[in-house]
């Protein structure tokens, strides 16, 4: 099993692997503990059972979701998975690159040179100028090849392995590494060397060195580290040897982006103040460059990131209805508010046998441009099936059988489909995993029209049943997606299908746009004006009295 992180917001990301079993709640007791009044003292677990990972909600108040569905048993769970448990939004990731050892070994007062990594730049001052030897002129020579480099377009990767380069040919140390932050803020080896064993290094720092690089902003000079009291007894200290050693902020513009470490053994004269203030000039020009090609390549996703989802939604809008048929007898209204750029509901209308029409409504796990995608396939499978179907538990069959061939495991679609006979009003469906439908009564009553089988692509050939209604005049059928009944009030209060069947009575009388405007109205009051966190599809059919 491909080892996995849950990101957890403001806690460090906990490693899932092996046989293990992470409870999640406000109670102290729980592996993790996460403070929101939204979750349970006991809220939910993650179990890693032979390879498989899977979610089980323990009873919470207000639930926990998989990729926006709210799950009723053990779920399984993949890494891209969005985990929501109450209102507090988790991640799970695949692992990354494997962090740098960090020991638990603090220095003595007074056992190490510290100064702020600002404060040694200038080569011009300092221990380096009062040396006044040609060997320092060579090192400004250094800088200045180095800022040549900088100004040409190489990559990240040989930058940073031509700066350590430089380092080893200048200070001639034994072992050196260039570490970097990852986006979840772990320190990751990019480059290493060793003189005695090329770069088949790895490194393990100081908690002390590593905070005061990353915190304070601080270079370190440690000479003599064995003898420390606190020091010495870091078993990488005493396994190598190591009787000087540095570690230098990759500073720049007050953000640090990661450090230079460099060692040596007996072999070599301790390291000097003077060497920390060259490793700190060439660490603030790596610093800069660093800063200025990430800032190039976010500006460059995020503007290729733009124009692709712009394209991906007005393919999809052709993909929508443009309208709904002229119906004799009936009147339809169907309309998709997308919380993203791209949306993972669908609702269409496609004809079927014998002057039948198709009508269907469908939600895809997950939010962004893959559920989009899987929501065209959806559509272009309903469109080829449509005209030759006349059974919807046949149709959904098809679908779900298709679908599990052009989708990974954690994705599926909950959908309702329907086949709606103009003359007779008689209306088959099967509601595959989706919201019960609402079908409301003009004499006040309501009947939820619940699931006949699982969402589609779930468990691939399970078949599925079929259940229809006869629709009378004034007769109501409303067909909506989580993002509606699932939408939050400022304590956490979902609008719920009581809230949807509460506005369309009180207008009842009103034509369907009416009655979706009066829906989106009663959601802003609701939310009070809240970002969508789900895209909101509704589909309304009324047989006319």
């Amino acid at each position: 099993m491909t080892a996995l992180w849950i990101h957890v917001p403001g806690q460090d990301p906990v490693p899932v692997r092996g046989e293990v079993r992470l409870t999640f709640g406000r109670g102290s007791g729980n592996d993790i503990v996460i403070p929101d009044p939204s979750i349970s003292r006991s809220h939910a677990a993650l179990e890693c059972h032979g390879g498989a990972v899977v979610l089980v909600d323990l009873g919470s108040r207000n639930g926990s979701r998989v990729n926006g569905l709210r799950i009723q048993g053990p779920q399984a769970v993949g890494a891209g998975d969005e985990i929501r448990l109450g209102k507090v939004r988790l991640h799970l990731e695949a692992e990354g690159p494997v962090p740098v050892q960090i020991e638990e070994a603090p220095l003595s007062p007074g056992s190490a040179y510290a100064v702020r990594v600002d404060r040694l730049r200038d080569l011009r001052s300092g221990p380096a100028a009062a040396s006044g030897s040609a060997h320092w002129q060579e090192a400004l020579a250094i800088v200045h090849e180095l800022s040549l480099d900088l100004l040409r377009n190489a990559s990240l990767d040989l930058m940073l392995w031509g700066l350590l380069d430089r380092l080893f040919a200048f200070l001639q140390p034994g072992r050196g590494a260039v570490l970097m932050q990852d986006a979840e803020g772990r320190l990751c080896q990019v480059a290493a060397r060793s003189s005695s064993h090329g770069r088949d290094f790895q490194v393990a720092l100081s908690r002390t060195m590593v905070e005061a690089a990353l915190e304070r902003h601080e270079a370190m000079l440690v000479n003599d580290p064995l003898r420390d009291p606190k020091l010495g007894r870091a078993p990488s200290l005493i396994r190598s040897g190591v009787t000087t050693l540095m570690t230098v902020p990759l500073e720049y513009e007050a953000q640090v982006v990661g450090l230079v470490y460099l060692d040596a053994d007996a072999r070599r004269s301790p390291f000097t103040e003077a060497d920390l203030q060259f490793v700190a000039s060439l660490g603030h020009l790596a610093a800069a460059k660093i800063q200025a090609v990430r800032l190039a390549e976010e500006v460059a996703r995020n503007r290729d990131l733009e124009k692709e989802l712009a394209i991906a939604r007005q393919i999809q809008v052709r993909i929508l209805p443009d309208h709904m048929p002229d119906l004799d007898g009936f009147e339809l209204f169907g309309a998709n508010e997308a919380c993203r750029q791209v949306s993972g509901d669908l609702y269409g209308h496609w004809p079927g046998p014998d002057g039948r029409l198709w009508l269907a409504l469908a939600d895809v796990s997950g939010k962004g441009l893959g559920p989009g995608l899987l929501m065209a396939t959806f559509q272009a499978y309903v469109q080829a099936w449509s005209e030759t179907c006349a059974d919807p538990g046949a149709l959904a069959l098809k679908l779900s059988l298709a679908l599990s061939r052009k989708t990974t495991p954690n994705r599926f679609i909950t959908a309702f489909l329907a086949l709606l006979d103009p003359v007779s009003g008689l209306i088959a469906f099967t509601n595959a995993g989706h919201n019960p439908a609402l079908l409301l009564r003009p004499d006040g009553g309501c009947e939820d029209l619940g699931a006949q089988g699982f969402p589609l692509a779930m468990f691939a050939g399970q078949p599925y049943g079929r259940d229809q209604r006869v629709l009378q005049p004034g007769e109501l059928l409303c067909l909506y997606t989580d993002g509606i009944s699932e939408a939050l009030d400022a304590e956490g209060r979902e609008f719920g299908p009581e809230g949807l069947e509460t506005v369309l009575r009180a207008q009842a009388g009103a034509d369907l746009e009416t009655l979706h405007r009066a829906v989106c109205e009663a959601l802003e009051r609701h939310t009070h004006g809240s970002p969508l966190a789900d895209d909101r599809t509704l589909l309304l059919v009324r047989r006319r009295g």
